[in-house]
This record gives structure tokens, C-alpha cells and sequence, in this order.
């Protein structure tokens, strides 16, 4: 999460530089309910103590403005496709979700009939 709110950062620093003002919040969605509390709540408990200087980026972040964080349910968050091993039906879900094609599908056809000349 930290890596991703230097990224915006830097994406709000270039979109100054090239003369387009972004004034609205950039909204970051998370699926772990205790990092939106950590980032969120300024005063840190006895458990969250030795949390790294990562932590404390993207709650200054989240205070000033350029940032909101949200919550999402983990069944639609279409990362997890990358990131997790899943279950084939909730594969299936999300990779429709990114509406990836396979293009050679038309193919299947034409390479098994080559294969059964051939052989």
C-alpha cells in the first residue's frame, strides 16, 4: 500500500508539472479491514507500536487529502487473480471480470486438425 501511494504521489507531482490540476481525493480500495484501521486512526495502539515508517506514509496521506482509502470485499477484488491461489469457480469470476480474450481460440480447431495430418 505504501509503494502504490508513492506511485500516486508521484503520478499528482506529473500531472502538475504538465499544468492539469487533480484536486479530488485518489481512492485506494483495501480487502484487510485492520491495515484501513491502522492507516486511518491516527493514534496507534500497544499492538501496532513497532509498525514500520511505511504505515505512517500512507496515513499522512490519507489526513491531507490525496488519498481515501475504502474497503472491498475480498470475492471481488480482482487482484487476488494475481495473488492468490483461488478455488476454479472464483478464478473464473474474476478473469471474466478483467474481460481477457483468448485469441487463439479460433485456432483450437485448425492446430489439432494440422497435428492429426501430420501425425
Amino acid at each position: 500500500m505504501a509503494a502504490t501511494t508513492c506511485e500516486l504521489q508521484w503520478l499528482t507531482y506529473l500531472l502538475q508539472d504538465l499544468g492539469v490540476s487533480y484536486t479530488q481525493p485518489t481512492t485506494m480500495y483495501c480487502d484487510n479491514q485492520s491495515t484501513i484501521q491502522i492507516a486511518s486512526n491516527q493514534v496507534f495502539h500497544e499492538h501496532t507500536k513497532h509498525i514500520e515508517i511505511d504505515c505512517h506514509i500512507v496515513q499522512e496521506k490519507i489526513n491531507v487529502g490525496p488519498l481515501k482509502l475504502l474497503p472491498i470485499s475480498s470475492s471481488i477484488q480482482t487482484a487476488d487473480i494475481f495473488t492468490k491461489s483461488l478455488p476454479p469457480s472464483t478464478f473464473q469470476l474474476l478473469h471474466s471480470k478483467w474481460g481477457m480474450k483468448n485469441i487463439y481460440s479460433q485456432l483450437e480447431g485448425v492446430i489439432n486438425f494440422f497435428f492429426c495430418i501430420d501425425g
